[in-house]
């Protein structure tokens, strides 16, 4: 089997800036920020067809076929309604923007999961998923520590009159960056109950959790709690499980006092940072005028602002089911929910215990940062590119051309790595 850790680390970096190309890096040029994100995306996404192409025409052994595609056409059906929803939007270059990065991150998760999938037929699961995206994650989740110690006002939101500093500043959404860290931790548990080495799966466990507490995001938090409540009864070592419980006894209340509830605000909790009233005035108010086919792809209003009476004013909804109720109706509404639904069953009756662990680990933090924030079907954010990762893991297969003895694999050359 040929193995490259050159090619293997490419593709940990090619992740890496994949990621990095949701952040605001130039906080105080919008221009140069915006021409940024498109560039890096635009190159990934060349990189990783060309990169693509180029193995499968050296590593003839081996061919891609697919799964079940029911939860990708429907995604697609919900991409199909986004286009057509040009001609009824509210702000159709806006409606069209989003569309077109949301359809250019599914290009990129395409070629990308296939060279993924493609390398490690020929490399002997040499690059695995849950490696290339914790590698990736913790580089990510250290470099903000160090950019915390070095530059606190760029890397420290205030929040709360400036009593409350949450790591990610005006780079990213500190909640975007608190479920990044937990998919981190994901990867560092699927990892470990693979067997996998332990000391730098550890690291990638250790670095997402200190990244996550400095987010101090709830939302996140309870996802992490979430997820390494079904690592600890995966394992179903019972002192794992005593010793578990016993120290979230123990620091349960340290979190209630230092991040659920900020500045001991009970009245915040509960209404969601002021959500719960805003999702109300939008369905009251906003819903109710376009209940079929919405405001366009995006759009929530027939300005760019929903002004609600009761909250803040925006111009998304900061949940995601709401958001695509809004820009597309309850026709959108019913695609969505049926795409979903088929996602759940197709990674319920897969045999690829690996992958099915892999997806519904995934599926925690995403889908609960969804209810919060901008997710899965709202505006463009990695959210939605780790939520089409997660529909190719059962899509995608690679399988060898001929029965018996593999055929001998050529080796790569340097320029392909």
């Amino acid at each position: 089997m040929y193995r490259s850790k050159s090619l293997r680390n490419g593709l940990i970096l090619m992740l890496g800036l994949r990621i990095m190309s949701y952040f605001t890096l130039f906080p105080n040029s919008v221009a140069m920020t915006q021409i940024v994100k498109v560039g890096l995306r635009f190159m990934l996404t060349f990189l990783a067809f060309m990169l693509l192409k180029s193995l499968r025409e050296k590593c003839k052994t081996h061919r891609i076929e697919f799964g079940d595609l029911t939860p990708l056409l429907l995604y697609c059906a919900y991409l199909l309604l986004g286009l057509l929803s040009f001609f009824w939007s509210s702000i159709p270059f806006y409606s069209a923007l989003q569309w077109a990065m949301v359809v250019e991150a599914l290009a990129f998760s395409w070629f990308f999961y296939q060279l993924v999938v493609y390398y490690n037929a020929v490399s002997d699961n040499h690059a695995r998923f849950a490696l290339l995206f914790g590698r990736a994650t913790m580089w990510i989740c250290i470099g903000f520590i160090i950019g915390l110690i070095v530059d606190p006002s760029t890397f420290y939101r205030q929040t709360h009159g400036g009593e409350v500093s949450r790591l990610g500043g005006y780079i990213i959404n500190p909640n975007e960056l608190g479920m990044l860290a937990v998919l981190g931790g994901v990867m560092g548990y699927i990892e470990l109950l693979e067997k996998r080495p332990k000391a730098l799966n550890v690291l990638v466990i250790v670095a997402s959790v200190a990244a996550l507490l400095l987010t101090q995001s709830r939302s996140s938090l309870g996802a992490f709690m979430a997820v390494t409540a079904l690592y600890v009864v995966r394992l179903g070592n019972m002192k794992v499980i005593f010793f578990s419980i016993v120290a979230a006894v123990l620091v349960l209340p340290v979190l209630v006092q230092t991040i659920i509830l900020k500045q001991g605000d009970l009245e915040e909790v509960m209404s969601m940072t002021g959500r719960l009233p805003f999702w109300q005035d939008l369905i009251a108010d906003g819903f109710t005028k376009e209940p079929l086919l919405g405001y366009g792809f995006m759009c929530i209003s027939y300005h760019e602002y929903f002004d609600s009476i009761h909250s803040y004013a925006a111009k998304m909804t900061h949940n995601t089911f709401i958001q695509v109720l809004m820009n597309l109706g309850l026709v959108g509404a019913f695609i969505c929910l049926l795409q979903m639904a088929a996602t759940f069953y197709v990674i319920g009756k897969s045999n690829d215990t690996s992958n099915k662990w892999l997806a519904w680990m995934m599926l925690i933090p995403v889908i609960i940062n969804s209810t919060t924030e901008f997710g899965i079907f709202g505006e463009s954010n990695y959210g939605i590119q780790f939520y089409q990762l997660i529909l190719l893991f059962f899509v995608v297969k690679c399988k060898p051309k001929t029965a018996g003895k593999p055929a001998a694999i050529p080796k790569l050359q340097t320029s392909l790595s």
